[in-house]
Protein backbone atom coordinates (compact mmCIF):
# COMPACT_ATOMS: atom_id res chain seq x y z
CA UNK A 1 0.00 0.00 0.00
CA UNK A 2 2.89 2.50 0.65
CA UNK A 3 4.42 1.65 -2.80
CA UNK A 4 1.13 2.14 -4.13
CA UNK A 5 1.37 5.71 -2.44
CA UNK A 6 4.38 6.40 -3.39
CA UNK A 7 3.82 6.61 -7.20
CA UNK A 8 0.55 8.16 -6.75
CA UNK A 9 2.86 11.00 -5.62
CA UNK A 10 5.48 10.48 -7.90
CA UNK A 11 2.69 10.60 -11.22
CA UNK A 12 2.43 14.14 -10.17
CA UNK A 13 6.11 15.02 -9.11
CA UNK A 14 7.97 13.03 -11.30
CA UNK A 15 5.67 11.74 -14.06
CA UNK A 16 9.20 11.13 -16.30
CA UNK A 17 10.35 8.70 -12.96
CA UNK A 18 6.78 7.05 -13.61
CA UNK A 19 6.92 5.99 -16.94
CA UNK A 20 10.45 5.18 -16.99
CA UNK A 21 9.33 2.71 -13.75
CA UNK A 22 6.48 2.06 -15.90
CA UNK A 23 8.55 0.63 -19.08
CA UNK A 24 11.52 -1.20 -16.90
CA UNK A 25 8.78 -3.04 -15.46
CA UNK A 26 7.03 -4.04 -18.75
CA UNK A 27 10.06 -4.74 -20.05
CA UNK A 28 11.36 -7.35 -17.43
CA UNK A 29 8.02 -9.34 -17.00
CA UNK A 30 8.09 -9.35 -21.47
CA UNK A 31 11.04 -10.62 -20.76
CA UNK A 32 10.62 -13.66 -17.97
CA UNK A 33 7.47 -14.78 -20.50
CA UNK A 34 9.88 -14.41 -23.67
CA UNK A 35 12.41 -17.27 -21.93
CA UNK A 36 12.03 -20.77 -22.02
CA UNK A 37 10.71 -22.80 -19.33
CA UNK A 38 13.51 -24.71 -17.49
CA UNK A 39 10.77 -27.29 -15.76
CA UNK A 40 8.27 -29.48 -16.86
CA UNK A 41 5.42 -31.33 -14.90
CA UNK A 42 2.56 -33.85 -15.06
CA UNK A 43 0.12 -35.29 -12.84
CA UNK A 44 -1.58 -38.48 -13.02
CA UNK A 45 -5.00 -39.39 -12.03
CA UNK A 46 -4.49 -42.74 -13.05
CA UNK A 47 -2.92 -43.87 -11.65
CA UNK A 48 -1.96 -41.54 -8.97
CA UNK A 49 1.84 -40.32 -9.33
CA UNK A 50 3.60 -37.07 -10.60
CA UNK A 51 6.37 -36.80 -13.14
CA UNK A 52 8.29 -33.72 -13.37
CA UNK A 53 11.50 -32.58 -15.81
CA UNK A 54 14.08 -30.04 -13.75
CA UNK A 55 17.22 -28.39 -14.12
CA UNK A 56 19.52 -29.02 -11.22
CA UNK A 57 21.80 -31.50 -9.13
CA UNK A 58 20.77 -34.87 -8.85
CA UNK A 59 22.01 -35.70 -5.77
CA UNK A 60 19.87 -32.61 -3.93
CA UNK A 61 16.76 -34.30 -4.80
CA UNK A 62 14.83 -36.24 -2.09
CA UNK A 63 13.84 -39.91 -2.41
CA UNK A 64 16.12 -42.70 -4.01
CA UNK A 65 18.03 -41.68 -6.77
CA UNK A 66 19.10 -43.85 -10.22
CA UNK A 67 23.17 -44.02 -11.31
CA UNK A 68 24.29 -45.34 -14.42
CA UNK A 69 26.91 -47.94 -14.10
CA UNK A 70 28.47 -49.92 -17.32
CA UNK A 71 28.50 -53.91 -17.13
CA UNK A 72 31.58 -54.40 -15.03
CA UNK A 73 30.46 -51.98 -12.39
CA UNK A 74 34.07 -50.00 -12.39
CA UNK A 75 34.38 -48.01 -10.04
CA UNK A 76 38.03 -46.70 -10.02
CA UNK A 77 38.33 -42.66 -10.76
CA UNK A 78 41.73 -42.71 -10.58
CA UNK A 79 42.95 -40.75 -13.53
CA UNK A 80 39.90 -40.95 -15.33
CA UNK A 81 41.19 -43.78 -16.04
CA UNK A 82 38.28 -46.24 -15.79
CA UNK A 83 35.46 -43.88 -14.67
CA UNK A 84 35.42 -40.26 -15.60
CA UNK A 85 35.39 -37.94 -12.46
CA UNK A 86 33.07 -36.12 -14.27
CA UNK A 87 30.29 -39.36 -14.41
CA UNK A 88 27.13 -38.93 -11.66
CA UNK A 89 28.77 -42.43 -11.14
CA UNK A 90 31.93 -40.66 -9.65
CA UNK A 91 29.39 -37.72 -7.84
CA UNK A 92 28.02 -41.06 -5.73
CA UNK A 93 31.06 -42.27 -4.81
CA UNK A 94 31.58 -38.81 -2.95
CA UNK A 95 28.30 -38.27 -1.86
CA UNK A 96 27.26 -41.60 -0.79
CA UNK A 97 30.79 -43.71 0.48
CA UNK A 98 33.23 -40.19 0.76
CA UNK A 99 34.95 -40.87 -1.63
CA UNK A 100 36.01 -44.63 -0.76
CA UNK A 101 35.98 -47.28 -3.12
CA UNK A 102 36.28 -49.84 -1.17
CA UNK A 103 33.23 -49.16 0.67
CA UNK A 104 31.03 -48.63 -2.54
CA UNK A 105 32.79 -51.94 -3.89
CA UNK A 106 31.77 -53.59 -1.03
CA UNK A 107 28.28 -52.73 -1.69
CA UNK A 108 27.87 -53.69 -5.19
CA UNK A 109 29.72 -57.09 -4.49
CA UNK A 110 26.26 -56.88 -2.31
CA UNK A 111 23.90 -56.20 -4.04
CA UNK A 112 25.45 -58.14 -7.18
CA UNK A 113 25.54 -61.54 -5.19
CA UNK A 114 22.49 -63.15 -6.94
CA UNK A 115 22.97 -61.50 -10.17
CA UNK A 116 24.02 -63.68 -13.46
CA UNK A 117 27.57 -63.27 -14.54
CA UNK A 118 27.48 -63.09 -18.12
CA UNK A 119 30.84 -62.87 -19.13
CA UNK A 120 34.59 -62.95 -17.28
CA UNK A 121 37.35 -60.98 -19.27
CA UNK A 122 40.83 -62.12 -19.05
CA UNK A 123 43.27 -59.71 -17.31
CA UNK A 124 45.68 -60.04 -20.69
CA UNK A 125 42.19 -58.70 -22.32
CA UNK A 126 41.23 -56.01 -19.86
CA UNK A 127 44.64 -54.75 -18.22
CA UNK A 128 42.49 -52.41 -15.85
CA UNK A 129 39.31 -52.44 -13.96
CA UNK A 130 37.35 -55.40 -13.31
CA UNK A 131 36.59 -58.64 -15.41
CA UNK A 132 33.21 -59.78 -14.76
CA UNK A 133 30.73 -58.63 -16.85
CA UNK A 134 26.84 -58.77 -15.96
CA UNK A 135 23.79 -58.52 -18.70
CA UNK A 136 23.41 -55.00 -19.89
CA UNK A 137 20.17 -54.24 -17.47
CA UNK A 138 21.47 -55.60 -14.68
CA UNK A 139 20.09 -53.11 -11.25
CA UNK A 140 22.31 -53.27 -8.23
CA UNK A 141 20.40 -51.52 -5.44
CA UNK A 142 22.30 -49.82 -2.96
CA UNK A 143 21.19 -48.34 -0.03
CA UNK A 144 22.33 -45.76 2.41
CA UNK A 145 20.74 -43.38 5.33
CA UNK A 146 17.37 -44.99 4.37
CA UNK A 147 17.83 -44.04 0.61
CA UNK A 148 18.69 -46.51 -2.02
CA UNK A 149 20.34 -45.79 -5.16
CA UNK A 150 19.45 -48.22 -8.26
CA UNK A 151 22.72 -48.96 -10.05
CA UNK A 152 21.84 -49.20 -13.76
CA UNK A 153 24.38 -51.22 -16.02
CA UNK A 154 22.88 -49.88 -19.41
CA UNK A 155 26.64 -49.31 -21.62
CA UNK A 156 29.14 -51.75 -22.26
CA UNK A 157 32.67 -51.44 -20.89
CA UNK A 158 35.62 -52.23 -23.75
CA UNK A 159 38.79 -53.26 -23.07
CA UNK A 160 39.59 -50.61 -24.51
CA UNK A 161 37.95 -48.61 -21.80
CA UNK A 162 35.21 -46.64 -23.73
CA UNK A 163 31.59 -47.22 -23.09
CA UNK A 164 28.98 -47.78 -25.26
CA UNK A 165 24.94 -48.12 -25.55
CA UNK A 166 22.60 -47.65 -27.88
CA UNK A 167 18.55 -46.66 -28.17
CA UNK A 168 17.91 -50.33 -27.57
CA UNK A 169 19.96 -51.25 -24.77
CA UNK A 170 18.59 -48.06 -22.93
CA UNK A 171 15.27 -49.02 -23.79
CA UNK A 172 15.81 -52.92 -21.95
CA UNK A 173 17.84 -51.30 -19.60
CA UNK A 174 14.81 -48.84 -18.34
CA UNK A 175 12.31 -51.69 -18.18
CA UNK A 176 14.14 -53.65 -16.10
CA UNK A 177 14.80 -50.50 -13.92
CA UNK A 178 11.17 -49.96 -13.29
CA UNK A 179 10.87 -54.06 -11.96
CA UNK A 180 13.74 -53.17 -10.04
CA UNK A 181 12.06 -49.92 -8.41
CA UNK A 182 8.84 -51.14 -7.34
CA UNK A 183 10.14 -54.08 -6.19
CA UNK A 184 12.55 -51.98 -3.76
CA UNK A 185 11.37 -48.52 -3.86
CA UNK A 186 8.30 -49.01 -2.16
CA UNK A 187 7.02 -45.84 -4.09
CA UNK A 188 9.18 -43.39 -2.88
CA UNK A 189 10.00 -40.44 -4.76
CA UNK A 190 12.76 -41.08 -7.67
CA UNK A 191 14.88 -39.50 -9.51
CA UNK A 192 17.16 -39.71 -12.80
CA UNK A 193 19.64 -38.14 -14.67
CA UNK A 194 19.58 -38.12 -18.77
CA UNK A 195 20.94 -41.42 -18.81
CA UNK A 196 22.77 -42.26 -22.39
CA UNK A 197 24.50 -39.27 -22.78
CA UNK A 198 28.28 -38.40 -23.86
CA UNK A 199 30.35 -40.86 -21.99
CA UNK A 200 28.06 -43.72 -23.30
CA UNK A 201 28.09 -42.43 -26.32
CA UNK A 202 24.55 -42.41 -27.82
CA UNK A 203 25.09 -40.76 -30.64
CA UNK A 204 21.90 -41.25 -32.38
CA UNK A 205 19.58 -40.01 -30.36
CA UNK A 206 19.56 -36.50 -28.68
CA UNK A 207 19.87 -35.08 -25.02
CA UNK A 208 15.84 -34.71 -25.48
CA UNK A 209 15.20 -38.06 -27.09
CA UNK A 210 16.80 -39.69 -24.61
CA UNK A 211 14.63 -37.45 -22.30
CA UNK A 212 11.51 -38.78 -24.18
CA UNK A 213 12.73 -42.32 -24.07
CA UNK A 214 12.67 -42.10 -20.40
CA UNK A 215 9.35 -40.91 -19.98
CA UNK A 216 7.97 -42.97 -22.31
CA UNK A 217 9.35 -45.61 -20.50
CA UNK A 218 8.19 -45.04 -17.81
CA UNK A 219 4.37 -44.38 -18.39
CA UNK A 220 4.22 -47.58 -20.29
CA UNK A 221 5.71 -49.46 -16.87
CA UNK A 222 2.74 -47.30 -15.18
CA UNK A 223 -0.23 -48.60 -16.84
CA UNK A 224 0.11 -52.18 -15.12
CA UNK A 225 1.20 -50.85 -11.36
CA UNK A 226 2.33 -47.82 -9.74
CA UNK A 227 6.36 -47.83 -9.83
CA UNK A 228 6.52 -44.65 -7.71
CA UNK A 229 4.37 -41.76 -7.03
CA UNK A 230 6.73 -39.58 -7.85
CA UNK A 231 9.57 -39.17 -10.52
CA UNK A 232 11.57 -36.44 -11.42
CA UNK A 233 14.09 -36.25 -14.16
CA UNK A 234 16.83 -34.10 -13.89
CA UNK A 235 18.62 -31.68 -16.44
CA UNK A 236 22.17 -30.81 -15.55
CA UNK A 237 22.45 -27.40 -17.00
CA UNK A 238 25.28 -27.67 -19.30
CA UNK A 239 22.62 -30.31 -21.21
CA UNK A 240 19.89 -27.47 -21.09
CA UNK A 241 20.89 -25.92 -24.81
CA UNK A 242 19.68 -29.59 -26.68
CA UNK A 243 16.25 -29.80 -24.68
CA UNK A 244 13.55 -27.75 -25.44
CA UNK A 245 11.46 -27.86 -22.39
CA UNK A 246 8.27 -26.44 -23.70
CA UNK A 247 8.82 -29.70 -26.27
CA UNK A 248 8.85 -32.14 -22.89
CA UNK A 249 5.93 -30.45 -21.73
CA UNK A 250 3.84 -31.46 -24.47
CA UNK A 251 5.07 -34.57 -24.72
CA UNK A 252 4.19 -34.66 -21.17
CA UNK A 253 0.82 -34.25 -22.04
CA UNK A 254 0.70 -36.93 -24.74
CA UNK A 255 1.34 -39.51 -22.67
Amino acid sequence: MQLVVQLFSLTFSEPLLVIAFTVTLSVAWGLTQALPPASAARSFGHPGMRVQVIVGDLFEQRGHIVVGFTDTFDTCVADDLVISRSSVQAQLLQHWYAGSQEDLDDALTAALERSEVEAVESRADKPHGKLERYPVGTVAVLSRNGRKAFGLAYSRLGNSLVAESSAEKIWVSLCRLWEAVYEHGHREPLALPIIGGALARVDTLSQENLLKMILLSFAAASRARVVTRELTVVIHPTALHDINVLEIRHFLMTL
